[in-house]
This record gives C-alpha cells, sequence and structure tokens, in this order.
C-alpha cells in the first residue's frame, strides 16, 4: 500500500482513538456504568475477591452465577480500574479500524480500505458503546479480527503451517467471543469454514483441520455448559438470552397477535415465570423452559412472529442510536426509555427535534446508514460474487453481519445490537463503492517484481549498446 494511503489510515486510527477516548474527559463514571454494567461490574468485583464466578455483595460472595457468559466481567475484573477497561476498550475500536482498512486496502484497492475504515471509526453506536462498561467492543473486535485473519488465510496460495495457524488463531477468536455474548453460539460453526476454500487442500487435511479449528471454538462453551450444570443445574452457557427470547421477543409476538400492550404481555409473562419459581440469577432459572415457550408462541403465532422480528431486524439494521447518544453528548432529547423502538417512532422524533445537536447526528446516522447499505449492495452484484476466488471473501462477511442483526432482531431492537456488524458491513460498503478487482491491486513485493522485470531488458539493451 502505498505510504499516503498508509499514512491516512493511521490518522484514521488516530481518529478513531481520540473521539472514543473523549467522553473519559466527564469527572465521573456514571453514564460509563449504566445499562449491562450494573452485573458486569460486580460479577468483576466477586472475581477479584476470591469469589470465583459470583456477585461480591456487602463483603459476602453470592452463590455461582448462571446468568451471564464469563468473558466480559473476567476482561474487567483483569483491569486495575473501570478507566482503564474504557481505554483499552478504546484502542481496541482504534486498532480495528486500522487493522480493517489494511486488510481491505491490500485487496481491494486504497480507496476501498479508507472509506471500510472511515465508517468504523465514525459509527455512532460503536463509539457510545464503546466508551460504557459493556460487551459490544471487546466482542467486535475479537469477532471481526477472526474473520479477517479467515479471510488472509483463505487468500494464501496454499495450505501450510501458516496458513493453518492464522485459521486456528481465528478459532480462538471465536471461542473468546462465544463467551462473551450469547449470540456467540453460532460462532463455532464458523471455524472450520477456511479450511473450505484454502487453495490446494486435500480433504482429508482439510477434514482434520476442520475438525481441530471447530474443536478449539466450542471447547470453551462446553467446559463453561458443564460449569453450570455441576453448580446451578443448568446445561447452558447462561440463562440471560433465554429470559429474553422470553420475555422479550415472545412477549412482542404476544402483543402484536392479541393487540395488547407490549408491557402488560411481559409482566402477565413475568408472573408466570415467579409463580413456577423462576429467578434467573440464583441459578434456579429454567431456561429450557422458556426457551421451549417461546418456541410454542412463535408456532402458534407465525405471522406475528414474522412481522415482529421482520420490523426488528429492519430496525436494528437502520435505527440510528438516540438515547445513549443523548446522554454522552448531554442533550436533552432522551426517553422514553423503557418503550420499545417500534412501539411509536413519532414519540422519538419529538424527543430528537428537542435538540438541534442530537437531531445533527442522528440523521448523519441515517445518511451513513443508506450509504452503508447501499454500498453492500453493489459489493454483492459484483462480478467478483460469482467467481471462485472472490465470493467466500465476501460471503463470509455478509453471512456474520445477517446473523449478527438477526439474532438481535426482536421488539428491543436497537442501534446497540448493530455494533458487531458494522466493520462487516463497513468492509462491503468499501468494496462496493470504491473496491478494485484483485487483479488490479499490486501488493508491494508485486510491484516491486514488477519495477524490475519491466526495467531488466532496458539495461540488457543499453549494456549492449555500450559494448
Amino acid at each position: 500500500m502505498p505510504r499516503r494511503q498508509t499514512v491516512s489510515l493511521v490518522l484514521i486510527g488516530i481518529a478513531a482513538l481520540c473521539i472514543r477516548l473523549a467522553p473519559l474527559a466527564r469527572g465521573d463514571l456514571k453514564f460509563q456504568t449504566g445499562w449491562d454494567a450494573s452485573d458486569y461490574i460486580p460479577l468483576a468485583q466477586g472475581i477479584q475477591h476470591g469469589c470465583g464466578f459470583a456477585i461480591f455483595d456487602n463483603g459476602h460472595c453470592a452463590n455461582a452465577d448462571v446468568s451471564r457468559p464469563p468473558g466480559y466481567p473476567f476482561f474487567v475484573a483483569m483491569m486495575p480500574g473501570l478507566r482503564t477497561v474504557l481505554v483499552i476498550q478504546a484502542l481496541l475500536g482504534a486498532a480495528l479500524c486500522i487493522w480493517l482498512g489494511w486488510f481491505v486496502s491490500t485487496r481491494w484497492g486504497s480507496g476501498a480500505g479508507l472509506t471500510a475504515a472511515a465508517l468504523l471509526a465514525a459509527d455512532i453506536p460503536s463509539i457510545v458503546y464503546g466508551a460504557m462498561i459493556m460487551s459490544e467492543a471487546l466482542f467486535q473486535f475479537l469477532l471481526t479480527g477472526a474473520i479477517l485473519l479467515q479471510l488472509s488465510a483463505i487468500i494464501a496460495d496454499e495450505l501450510n503451517a501458516r496458513t493453518a495457524a492464522k485459521v486456528f488463531a481465528a478459532a480462538g477468536l471465536l471461542a473468546a467471543a462465544a463467551m462473551i455474548r450469547p449470540t456467540g453460539i453460532f460462532l463455532p460453526l464458523f471455524a472450520p469454514l477456511p479450511f473450505v476454500f484454502i487453495k490446494g487442500a486435500t480433504w482429508p487435511r482439510a477434514l482434520v483441520f476442520g475438525m481441530l479449528a471447530f474443536a478449539i471454538s466450542i471447547a470453551p462453551m462446553l467446559a463453561w455448559t458443564a460449569r453450570n450444570q455441576r453448580v446451578a443445574g443448568v446445561g447452558t452457557t447462561d440463562t440471560d438470552s433465554a429470559g429474553i427470547l422470553y420475555y422479550y421477543d415472545a412477549a412482542g409476538v404476544l402483543s402484536y397477535a392479541t393487540h395488547r400492550d407490549f408491557f402488560t404481555v411481559q409482566n402477565e409473562l413475568r408472573r408466570d415465570a415467579d409463580s413456577q419459581g423462576d429467578n434467573s440469577r440464583s441459578g434456579s432459572a429454567k431456561p429450557g423452559a422458556l426457551v421451549r415457550e417461546s418456541l410454542e408462541i412463535f408456532l402458534q403465532h407465525p405471522i406475528a412472529t414474522v412481522v415482529v422480528m421482520g420490523r426488528g431486524f429492519l430496525l436494528i439494521a437502520t435505527v440510528p442510536d438516540r438515547n445513549e447518544l443523548n446522554e454522552i453528548i448531554g442533550t436533552h432529547g432522551a426517553g422514553p426509555f423503557g418503550l420499545p423502538p417500534s412501539a411509536d417512532i413519532l414519540i422519538r422524533v419529538r424527543n430528537t427535534l428537542r435538540s438541534p445537536l442530537l437531531t445533527v447526528l442522528v440523521l448523519l446516522q441515517l445518511v451513513v446508514t443508506l450509504f452503508v447499505w447501499t454500498g453492500v449492495g453493489r459489493a454483492i452484484l459484483r462480478d467478483g460474487m460469482h467467481s471462485k476466488g472472490e465470493a467466500p471473501l465476501l460471503w463470509i462477511p455478509l453471512s456474520l453481519a445477517l446473523l449478527m442483526l438477526a439474532c438481535a432482531a426482536g421488539p428491543d431492537a436497537a442501534g446497540r445490537f448493530r455494533v458487531p456488524a458494522v466493520p462487516f458491513l463497513a468492509m462491503l460498503a468499501g468494496i462496493g463503492w470504491f473496491g478494485r478487482r484483485a487483479h488490479e491491486v499490486s501488493s508491494p513485493e508485486t510491484a516491486v517484481r514488477d519495477f524490475v522485470m519491466a526495467v531488466r531488458p532496458v539495461v540488457a539493451q543499453m549494456e549492449e549498446q555500450g559494448n
């Protein structure tokens, strides 16, 4: 990549870092410790006090916790303080911008790479939730890093030790990501994929290596599930995801199908669960029962399920971040906090218009989102999508992006849940708008070799004339 483009990419990374560090200028961490931080911080304190994965409360260790995957609380517990967590998340976000831009540039040209890096650097949900004690930034880095390693292995000409090491390292990152967010439960399925597309890989060797990559990615999940089964009789990595499926997704479907208020339906489901002794944090929850009851509701109301989930998917793919952005910049366009995003858009619009700055930032998000999805469409329609060498490099990130969006598509859909998909969408948008074909992009080594080959005949002719 030319030096000018390299400098531009580094500058984008520096800008991304500065933007992500800016919220730390606040005198307190009230904003940064909202939402899920109320769970993560006590669990991290429990780990630091020797409680294992359990809350430390009033000088005592609570029962073993099974509500959430352990990855992010352990990450927080490793840090000397909460501000350090936020600094590390900002560094990860900036590094990911440079890594993504560099990878796209080497394959599709500097225009595509710089565009992908800039879109990720300026993504407001990534900035906002990276500045909070939330798992989005770490999950985004691990997931995107794993896929970039996989794609760089696919680009390789042969299956050698270096290529296999990249895929196994990617499997390790996928394993770590799966231990951070419940949506990572599907990630082990992606671990063996590169061996299907790597050139020169015989099927017996690819099969063995693929099984090893799958084992690396799924082993921590199986170990943690065994731990939860032992300490609480819960055969899953967490109970929180089953609760979200039941109290939000199933409640949303019932609300739509029966034309009743969402919160009324949700409260009824909670009362039913309470009457059966449901308590997800104490470990007495029955996530299997919640999942079964949710599936029964979906099957009983298939049209409502399609409508609610489809609407949630569209919202999560396009809805701008507003409430948390309002908090971080100190404007006055907040509320309503408890209302599902799809309940009353007019209320949200009126609240947003109270602040001109918030209105501009929300409109900017909508414009960027339109630009991104148009670019994604252009990338999908590229001729390269039909070539054997180009297709997996585009389909794998596209599949991950759509999967991440689909997993969070429900009545509680929000811009926050788009964060894991943003790097893949930015990559595809950069390729769609400014990407060049692989044969049009020369690596530094190729450029030097072509220069030498072009100059050699001229030098030989000059030597003959001199003689």
